[in-house]
């Protein structure tokens, strides 16, 4: 049922590009009727992350339309499956979805064009939506995983595509979210999955297919970086669209067969060597000013200055170059392994910046 001929159009007023909207970069629209939203690329890579994995982002950009992108909250169709969001890319308005109102309803909504840009047919593409998710694969980390459900009003030939893949830093590229065939989701082959939505939760899409979970094994990448993408479009016309829904990005976390007890005890011992780490570096800032105050010389500031920073960085490195603030929060749940040489380096500078600075004050003192 080709129901949607013309849509009614939106009033937009747009701050910054609608592309490639990066990592911190937002975006502004008026909505008909509502208030401004913000909307930015990592808010919606966030409003998926398991809780447990929020700390492994490292960035996120969107290409395509602003309405195409939504972090919803609402319940429907089984959706949020973690935490209280998740995300709705859609290769039309994606507030259609749970709206289920003809004034979303806008089919073209003149995005990007991709000449045979269906991954399967080859079929042009129009309306594509894109979001790029990298992320800092955790140590001990086998697989990578989200779970998607594919609602739509389109049918045969008209194989509007739902395509997701991780990118690997050597080049590797393979498909994430397939059918239990192997095949990459499009209307063709979901054709004999989908069952009619009738409204369910008031969402007035046509058919939609079993929620699934896509998986990706990244076992030869801890601790990299590596990108998961997730496009949405039409293909063979720009009218009548497609939608997915996406939540529960995660990590598995699969500790070595060779992870034994002398593991355990190396990472006690980093944990305990940061702690230490910390009782110092938390007195620098304050001994530092108490140093200022009483006119100790610069030569002996500039060097405890040089001392604590050089021991913050090594620091940093340690735990795989995340910031102090992250190590705290991490450093007690990770199976991560730090590097036990640069903790002890960098507890050292720490001891020997807050040393310097005593030993002045109590000279001054004198």
């Amino acid at each position: 049922m080709r129901k949607r001929l013309l849509g009614i159009l939106l009033a937009i007023v747009m701050v910054g590009s609608t592309l490639g909207m990066g990592f911190g970069g937002v975006i502004a629209l008026i909505l008909p009727g509502g208030p401004v939203v913000t909307r930015s690329a990592t808010n919606e890579a966030l409003a998926i992350l398991n809780s447990d994995f929020k700390d492994y982002l490292v960035g996120a950009t969107f290409t395509g339309v602003n309405e195409q992108i939504l972090i919803a909250t609402k319940p429907v169709l089984g959706f949020p499956l973690n935490g209280d969001s998740y995300l709705i890319l859609s290769s039309g308005d994606a507030r259609y979805v749970l709206n289920g109102s003809e004034e979303y309803d806008v089919g073209n909504v003149g995005g990007i064009f991709i000449p045979n840009g269906q991954p399967v047919t080859g079929q042009d593409a129009y309306d594509v939506a894109t979001l790029r998710i990298t992320l800092k694969v955790p140590d001990g980390a086998t697989t990578l995983s989200f779970s998607w459900r594919m609602v739509s009003d389109d049918y045969p030939p008209y194989n509007d595509f739902f395509y997701s893949y991780v990118e690997f830093p050597d080049g590797k590229k393979v498909v994430a979210a397939t059918l239990p065939n192997g095949t990459i989701p499009y209307i063709s082959s979901m054709w004999p999955v989908f069952v009619e939505v009738n409204g369910k939760d008031g969402v007035p899409m046509w058919h939609m297919g079993p929620i699934y979970t896509a998986t990706v094994d990244v076992s030869k990448y801890q601790g990299k970086t590596i990108t998961l993408v997730l496009q949405v479009g039409d293909a063979g016309d720009a009218w009548v669209d497609t939608a997915v829904l996406v939540d529960n990005l995660r990590f598995t976390i699969t500790p070595s067969p060779t992870r034994g007890q002398e593991y355990l005890q190396l990472l006690t011992v980093a944990k305990l060597w940061t702690l230490r780490f910390f009782t110092f570096h938390d007195r620098f800032d304050e001994l530092y000013t108490n140093a200022t105050t009483i006119g100790v010389d610069n030569e002996t500031l500039s060097k405890a200055m040089e001392l604590h920073n050089n021991a913050t960085a090594t620091m940093q490195a340690a735990w795989g170059n995340y910031n102090l603030s992250t190590v705290r929060r991490l450093m007690w749940s990770t199976m991560f392994m730090p590097k036990i040489g640069l903790i002890i380096k960098a507890y050292k500078d720490e001891m020997a910046a807050i040393k310097l600075l005593e030993d002045a004050i109590a000279e001054a003192g004198s």
